[in-house]
């Protein structure tokens, strides 16, 4: 399957990945190999690595769609990968306190120093950018420190995307570069919409997981407002857990989805790869969806037809 969001730009993506490692060659050794490994761990073009490139990938979008120039396009591109792998540490040593922690904050802090230095190359101190810049790591640290206390995906499901504030550098730098800042505000709105869907479509996926570790997730927020449990204040109960594959409530999730998705496609911002990319996300949703009810069928059709099914399905 041809992805639009992501196909056309595979030689920009290049420049940027060659100009990401060549920052983190010149890091001391260990940490440069490390570094360099997970670069490419989340490189697009050498394996599945998710959906992360929408931290980096806006700027190259905008470069399709508004003309930015090419060279300004990977610049900031590449400043926003090295900063996309300082939060993505981050938010490692937070959710899942790894035993690496120490190797992950010393290079976050490497990293952290790569992006402002290329920031700092295109915008200069006294530019606007920096006060979006701040603003956006403020909302990030106001959102990761509330997850415990305030449940956010029923005050607003757009507050979700708040986790991931830092990730709308890329597109009001972009912006900037283009003296285009009255579209900083609706295209960040929708670029918003697209990251409550990806974390959305992440927190279905890691349902299990975020239980065990209590961190905040909106499906289990979903499923707690729907049966009028205290979240996240209050432990999960078993309930929630008897509930976490319930069809009613994994369809009322998606439809939160589907409902802002209708939103992002009638504002006409010109962004064709954004609509595009939440539109496939949505029916990734929906396909996860669709898999556990179908093995749900599969179960209550019996013992042996069920393990031939998962044969044939891999499980």
């Amino acid at each position: 399957m041809r992805r639009d969001w992501l196909d056309p730009f595979r030689s920009d993506l290049e420049v940027v990945f060659a100009s990401a490692e060549q920052l983190v060659r010149e890091y001391p050794e260990p940490l440069s190999g490390h570094a360099l490994e997970q670069l490419r761990s989340v490189n697009p073009l050498l394996r599945d690595s998710g959906h992360s490139y929408i931290g980096y990938i806006t700027p190259l979008w905008i470069q399709h769609s508004d003309k930015l120039p090419p060279e300004k396009a990977h610049q900031l591109s590449t400043a926003c990968l090295i900063h996309m792998l300082y939060f993505l540490n981050q938010d490692d040593v937070m959710d899942e306190q790894p035993e690496n922690a120490t190797l992950k904050l010393s290079l976050g802090n490497l990293y952290y120093m790569d992006a402002l230095q290329s920031y700092a190359v295109l915008f200069n101190p006294s530019s606007t950018f920096w006060v979006y810049f701040r603003q956006y790591v403020v909302d990030w640290a106001v959102s990761v420190t509330g997850e415990h206390s305030i449940d956010y995906f029923q005050q607003n499901p757009l507050l979700i995307a708040q986790k991931a504030a830092p990730l709308l550098i890329g597109a009001t730098g972009a912006l900037l570069l283009l003296n285009q800042s009255d579209r900083i505000i609706p295209v960040c709105s929708a670029i918003n919409i697209t990251l409550m869907t990806l974390q959305m479509t992440d927190d279905f996926t890691d349902t299990q997981q975020d239980a065990v570790h209590g961190n905040y997730n909106s499906y289990l927020s979903h499923i707690s407002a729907a049966l009028n449990h205290n979240y996240p204040v209050h432990p999960l109960s078993d309930r929630i857990h008897d509930n976490v594959y319930n069809t009613q409530l994994m369809n009322s999730y998606v439809d939160i989805a589907y409902h802002y998705n209708r939103t992002l496609t009638s504002s006409n911002l010109g962004i064709s790869h954004l609509e595009a990319f939440n539109s496939y996300l949505c029916s990734t949703l929906v396909q996860a969806v669709q898999d556990i009810t179908q093995r749900k069928k599969q179960l209550l059709q019996g013992g042996f037809h069920h393990w031939i099914s998962e044969q044939q399905l891999g499980f």
